[in-house]
């Protein structure tokens, strides 16, 4: 050891430092399954079923009298179908050789409906562009829940409730278990019950729609007051409904009573 020490006693030490740059990461190309997906969207030679779209349009109010227009062919994998629109598969047959055809449907919608089969998407603002009804129609019909849904929030979102266009607002959501827009306007009604009553007639309201009325009402009040506890179903927005549906991986298509009824039968079988 004193052999390294200078004539003061002092031990020098040379130390080299060197940069430990890490590795730069490797390009990792992603799944192709989408891309591919999409390239068979419309695609005649990849498949086995064809439909033919908007052959005969409503042309009177007592849907009595029908006006004949071109018709417009898509073609789609049966497969395909059957994982994502189960009804629409449930019309027609691998290697049918007649089209099946499609009626009350416009054909940019049934174009949007199959391109969402395939793994297409859309923002907000796309679906609130397009006929929202005519997707939430068509997606509802051909049993495309999440496409159903997601024009709904389109159609809640672009809509303005008034005490004129509440009434018919609220029979369409019902008819359709659109139950987000029927919070929305439920909302409304609660908001504006002087404005309401003795201007609107409730009498071909369901009466099962009441509940939601009271539920509306109700959370109007807890705002103010007491907060209801974080599992109280009764009051929950839809949105969390869903997402508590979701997550069990249970339907998240229905009215506020069928998804509560769901969530309180998985909560008494986990007991």
């Amino acid at each position: 050891m004193l052999k390294y020490l200078n004539d003061a006693g002092s031990l020098t030490l040379e130390i080299l430092l060197a940069e430990s740059k890490p590795p730069l990461p490797a390009f990792l190309p992603s799944n192709p399954f989408n891309d591919n997906m999409l390239k068979g969207f419309n695609n005649e030679e990849k498949s086995d079923v064809t439909f033919e779209v908007g052959g005969e349009v409503e042309s009177a109010p007592d849907r009595r009298k029908r006006a004949k227009t071109t018709a417009t062919t898509f073609h789609a994998s049966h497969v395909i179908l059957g994982l994502n629109a189960p009804a629409l598969a449930d019309m027609c047959r691998p290697g049918d050789e007649t089209a099946v055809p499609i009626n009350g449907v416009e054909p940019e919608v049934f174009k949007m409906v199959l391109y969402f089969c395939y793994g297409g998407t859309f923002s907000q603002e796309e679906l609130a562009a397009a006929n929202t009804r005519g997707i939430i129609d068509a997606a509802d019909r051909f049993g495309i829940v999440n496409l159903k849904l997601q024009a709904e929030a389109a159609l809640t979102k672009r809509t303005e409730i008034t005490v004129d266009n509440m009434l018919d607002n609220l029979l369409y959501a019902n008819s359709k278990n659109l139950a987000l827009f029927q919070e929305t306007i439920m909302d409304f009604v609660a908001e504006n019950d002087d404005k309401i009553v003795g201007n609107v007639s409730f009498d071909d309201v369901p009466g099962n729609l009441m509940s939601d009325l009271l539920t509306a009402v109700a959370r109007g009040k807890k705002t103010t007051g007491e907060a209801s506890p974080e599992d109280d179903l009764k009051l929950m927005r839809v949105g969390e409904l869903r997402k508590r549906l979701n997550d069990k991986g249970l339907c998240i298509d229905g009215s506020r009573e069928t998804m509560i009824a769901l969530l309180k039968g998985v909560s008494i079988a986990e007991e």
